[in-house]
């Protein structure tokens, strides 16, 4: 079971917890050597947009290397799961690298 560490500047709701623990743990059937993982919440105003901007951050440690992900969305609902497939093509790249075909 991997270890997932959340820092946000706000309490992090249970279904939010639960959303992060499915999205980021699948992350271990792509590559099981994961060493640590973890998600960076951040909500930052858009000038632009003049609304509110909701950041997930991924960072994962493999053997020798960080991997990193994020993704800006209107909720963290949408931006985590589009971050954690950002890191599932990454992490298969990776494993691509590390053991290559024969």
């Amino acid at each position: 079971m991997l270890n997932i560490q959340v820092h946000a500047s706000f309490a992090v709701s249970d279904q939010l917890q639960q959303l992060i623990e499915e999205k980021v743990g699948k992350l271990e059937t792509y590559y099981d050597r994961i060493l640590t993982a973890e998600v960076f919440l951040k909500s930052e105003e858009n000038r632009h947009k003049q609304s509110m901007e909701q950041t997930a951050e991924l960072r994962l440690q493999v053997p020798g290397q960080i991997l990193h992900a994020e993704d800006h969305s209107d909720t963290f609902e949408k931006s985590l799961p589009a971050a954690a497939e950002k890191m599932r093509k990454q992490l298969l790249k990776y494993k691509a690298q590390v053991r290559p075909h024969i």
